[in-house]
Protein backbone atom coordinates (compact mmCIF):
# COMPACT_ATOMS: atom_id res chain seq x y z
CA UNK A 1 0.00 0.00 0.00
CA UNK A 2 1.46 3.27 -1.06
CA UNK A 3 1.60 6.59 1.48
CA UNK A 4 -1.42 7.77 -0.90
CA UNK A 5 -3.34 5.02 -0.40
CA UNK A 6 -2.48 5.34 3.10
CA UNK A 7 -4.04 8.46 4.05
CA UNK A 8 -7.08 7.72 1.39
CA UNK A 9 -7.78 4.83 3.77
CA UNK A 10 -7.37 7.18 6.67
CA UNK A 11 -9.81 9.40 5.00
CA UNK A 12 -12.15 7.13 4.43
CA UNK A 13 -12.38 5.85 7.84
CA UNK A 14 -12.69 8.97 9.10
CA UNK A 15 -15.72 9.47 7.03
CA UNK A 16 -17.28 6.04 8.39
CA UNK A 17 -16.74 7.48 11.62
CA UNK A 18 -18.88 10.57 11.26
CA UNK A 19 -21.36 8.78 9.94
CA UNK A 20 -21.57 7.00 12.85
CA UNK A 21 -21.28 9.41 15.31
CA UNK A 22 -24.69 10.63 13.23
CA UNK A 23 -26.28 7.88 13.88
CA UNK A 24 -25.22 7.86 17.76
CA UNK A 25 -26.50 11.65 17.87
CA UNK A 26 -29.74 10.56 16.13
CA UNK A 27 -30.23 7.67 18.84
CA UNK A 28 -29.79 10.45 21.59
CA UNK A 29 -32.31 13.36 19.82
CA UNK A 30 -34.63 10.55 19.20
CA UNK A 31 -34.69 8.46 22.56
CA UNK A 32 -35.05 11.84 23.97
CA UNK A 33 -37.82 13.01 21.87
CA UNK A 34 -39.57 9.01 22.96
CA UNK A 35 -39.13 10.13 26.96
CA UNK A 36 -40.71 13.55 26.23
CA UNK A 37 -43.63 13.03 24.15
CA UNK A 38 -43.76 9.66 25.54
CA UNK A 39 -43.73 7.57 21.87
CA UNK A 40 -43.59 4.21 22.71
CA UNK A 41 -42.62 3.38 18.84
CA UNK A 42 -40.22 5.92 19.00
CA UNK A 43 -38.28 4.06 21.69
CA UNK A 44 -38.46 0.92 20.13
CA UNK A 45 -36.64 2.27 16.91
CA UNK A 46 -34.00 3.62 18.89
CA UNK A 47 -33.38 -0.07 20.46
CA UNK A 48 -33.44 -1.21 16.59
CA UNK A 49 -31.30 0.67 14.96
CA UNK A 50 -28.40 0.28 17.60
CA UNK A 51 -27.41 -2.67 15.73
CA UNK A 52 -26.91 -0.64 12.64
CA UNK A 53 -24.49 1.35 15.28
CA UNK A 54 -22.67 -1.81 15.89
CA UNK A 55 -22.57 -2.91 12.44
CA UNK A 56 -20.37 -0.15 11.74
CA UNK A 57 -18.36 -0.59 14.74
CA UNK A 58 -17.45 -3.93 13.60
CA UNK A 59 -17.08 -2.69 9.92
CA UNK A 60 -14.36 -0.06 10.78
CA UNK A 61 -12.59 -2.25 13.09
CA UNK A 62 -12.09 -4.66 10.31
CA UNK A 63 -10.90 -2.10 8.11
CA UNK A 64 -8.37 -0.54 10.63
CA UNK A 65 -6.64 -3.85 11.41
CA UNK A 66 -6.46 -4.61 7.84
CA UNK A 67 -4.40 -1.23 6.95
CA UNK A 68 -2.27 -1.70 10.10
CA UNK A 69 -1.62 -5.33 8.35
CA UNK A 70 -0.34 -4.00 4.88
CA UNK A 71 1.08 -0.89 5.79
CA UNK A 72 2.87 -1.67 9.44
CA UNK A 73 2.30 1.96 10.39
CA UNK A 74 4.60 3.99 13.18
CA UNK A 75 4.57 6.61 15.52
CA UNK A 76 1.72 9.04 14.02
CA UNK A 77 0.26 6.75 11.84
CA UNK A 78 0.05 4.14 14.21
CA UNK A 79 -1.31 6.61 16.20
CA UNK A 80 -4.10 7.71 14.38
CA UNK A 81 -5.30 4.33 13.40
CA UNK A 82 -5.51 3.24 17.65
CA UNK A 83 -7.36 6.97 17.94
CA UNK A 84 -10.03 5.37 15.17
CA UNK A 85 -10.78 2.34 16.70
CA UNK A 86 -10.45 4.18 20.72
CA UNK A 87 -13.37 6.78 19.01
CA UNK A 88 -15.44 3.76 17.45
CA UNK A 89 -15.27 1.75 21.05
CA UNK A 90 -16.91 5.09 22.83
CA UNK A 91 -19.41 5.86 19.94
CA UNK A 92 -20.63 2.02 20.73
CA UNK A 93 -20.78 2.86 24.38
CA UNK A 94 -22.53 6.24 23.42
CA UNK A 95 -25.21 4.11 21.57
CA UNK A 96 -26.07 2.21 24.20
CA UNK A 97 -26.16 4.72 26.82
CA UNK A 98 -29.36 6.32 24.00
CA UNK A 99 -30.45 2.78 24.37
CA UNK A 100 -30.59 2.94 28.01
CA UNK A 101 -32.97 6.05 28.00
CA UNK A 102 -35.04 4.71 25.20
CA UNK A 103 -35.64 1.45 27.56
CA UNK A 104 -36.74 3.87 30.14
CA UNK A 105 -39.16 5.71 27.93
CA UNK A 106 -40.75 2.49 27.41
CA UNK A 107 -41.23 2.03 31.59
CA UNK A 108 -42.56 5.55 31.80
CA UNK A 109 -45.15 4.77 29.90
CA UNK A 110 -47.53 4.25 32.57
CA UNK A 111 -46.64 7.40 34.88
CA UNK A 112 -47.57 11.07 35.06
CA UNK A 113 -44.49 12.84 32.76
CA UNK A 114 -42.57 14.94 36.09
CA UNK A 115 -41.33 18.31 35.06
CA UNK A 116 -37.56 17.59 35.05
CA UNK A 117 -37.89 15.93 32.10
CA UNK A 118 -37.60 19.40 30.27
CA UNK A 119 -34.50 20.11 32.11
CA UNK A 120 -32.82 16.98 31.09
CA UNK A 121 -34.02 17.89 27.18
CA UNK A 122 -31.54 21.18 27.97
CA UNK A 123 -29.16 18.60 29.16
CA UNK A 124 -29.59 16.18 26.04
CA UNK A 125 -29.17 19.31 23.93
CA UNK A 126 -25.75 20.29 25.30
CA UNK A 127 -24.51 16.31 24.87
CA UNK A 128 -25.24 16.03 21.61
CA UNK A 129 -23.28 19.18 21.36
CA UNK A 130 -20.55 17.85 22.55
CA UNK A 131 -20.58 14.35 20.79
CA UNK A 132 -20.40 16.94 17.24
CA UNK A 133 -18.02 19.08 18.55
CA UNK A 134 -15.87 15.89 19.49
CA UNK A 135 -15.81 14.28 16.31
CA UNK A 136 -15.60 17.65 14.63
CA UNK A 137 -11.81 17.92 17.16
CA UNK A 138 -10.94 14.53 15.86
CA UNK A 139 -11.50 15.48 12.23
CA UNK A 140 -9.82 18.17 12.26
CA UNK A 141 -7.22 17.13 14.45
CA UNK A 142 -7.94 20.21 17.04
CA UNK A 143 -5.90 19.55 20.13
CA UNK A 144 -7.72 23.21 21.67
CA UNK A 145 -11.05 22.34 20.59
CA UNK A 146 -10.50 19.27 22.01
CA UNK A 147 -9.48 20.76 25.56
CA UNK A 148 -12.44 23.58 25.50
CA UNK A 149 -14.86 20.48 24.96
CA UNK A 150 -13.77 18.71 28.14
CA UNK A 151 -13.92 22.28 29.95
CA UNK A 152 -17.46 22.54 29.06
CA UNK A 153 -18.04 19.12 30.48
CA UNK A 154 -18.36 20.73 33.91
CA UNK A 155 -21.81 22.29 32.92
CA UNK A 156 -23.31 18.63 32.13
CA UNK A 157 -22.11 17.79 34.99
CA UNK A 158 -23.54 20.27 37.22
CA UNK A 159 -27.09 20.12 35.25
CA UNK A 160 -27.17 16.19 35.95
CA UNK A 161 -26.33 17.44 39.31
CA UNK A 162 -28.98 20.08 39.94
CA UNK A 163 -31.67 16.90 38.26
CA UNK A 164 -30.55 14.32 40.75
CA UNK A 165 -31.08 16.73 44.00
CA UNK A 166 -34.75 17.52 42.44
CA UNK A 167 -35.21 13.82 42.03
CA UNK A 168 -34.12 12.39 44.80
CA UNK A 169 -36.29 15.62 46.55
CA UNK A 170 -39.52 14.60 44.83
CA UNK A 171 -39.27 11.09 45.64
CA UNK A 172 -38.65 12.35 49.59
CA UNK A 173 -41.81 14.64 49.22
CA UNK A 174 -44.30 12.44 47.17
CA UNK A 175 -43.31 8.49 47.88
CA UNK A 176 -45.78 7.98 44.49
CA UNK A 177 -43.26 9.24 42.69
CA UNK A 178 -40.50 6.79 43.05
CA UNK A 179 -40.92 4.42 40.04
CA UNK A 180 -41.18 7.24 37.52
CA UNK A 181 -38.28 9.69 39.33
CA UNK A 182 -36.00 6.12 39.63
CA UNK A 183 -35.86 5.87 35.87
CA UNK A 184 -35.07 9.46 35.41
CA UNK A 185 -32.56 8.93 37.66
CA UNK A 186 -31.21 6.48 34.91
CA UNK A 187 -32.07 8.65 32.19
CA UNK A 188 -29.82 11.48 33.36
CA UNK A 189 -26.65 8.99 34.31
CA UNK A 190 -26.84 8.01 30.95
CA UNK A 191 -26.47 11.28 29.31
CA UNK A 192 -24.02 12.31 32.24
CA UNK A 193 -21.93 9.29 30.90
CA UNK A 194 -22.18 10.41 27.15
CA UNK A 195 -20.46 13.12 28.27
CA UNK A 196 -17.56 11.83 30.18
CA UNK A 197 -17.29 9.61 26.82
CA UNK A 198 -16.74 12.56 24.52
CA UNK A 199 -14.14 13.42 27.03
CA UNK A 200 -12.33 10.11 26.30
CA UNK A 201 -12.36 11.09 22.80
CA UNK A 202 -10.88 14.37 23.73
CA UNK A 203 -8.21 12.63 25.08
CA UNK A 204 -7.78 10.20 22.18
CA UNK A 205 -7.16 13.20 20.10
CA UNK A 206 -4.41 14.51 22.38
CA UNK A 207 -3.15 11.49 22.78
CA UNK A 208 -2.92 10.81 18.34
CA UNK A 209 -1.31 14.06 18.38
CA UNK A 210 1.48 14.02 20.95
CA UNK A 211 2.02 10.30 22.03
CA UNK A 212 0.67 11.30 25.84
CA UNK A 213 -2.10 10.13 27.48
CA UNK A 214 -3.38 13.43 29.29
CA UNK A 215 -6.64 12.96 31.50
CA UNK A 216 -8.20 16.30 30.94
CA UNK A 217 -11.33 15.68 33.16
Amino acid sequence: MTRDAFHQELRELEEEVIQMAALVETEIAQAMQALGKRDLALANQVVRSDGEVNELQRGIRSRSITVMALQAPVARDLRELVTVQLVINELERMGDHAVGIAKQAMRLQDYEPLAVIADMGEMAKLVREQVREGIQAFVDVNVQLARDICAQDDEIDKRYRAIFSELINQMTQTPAYVPAATALLFVAHNLERIGDRVTNICEDIIYMVSGEVEELN
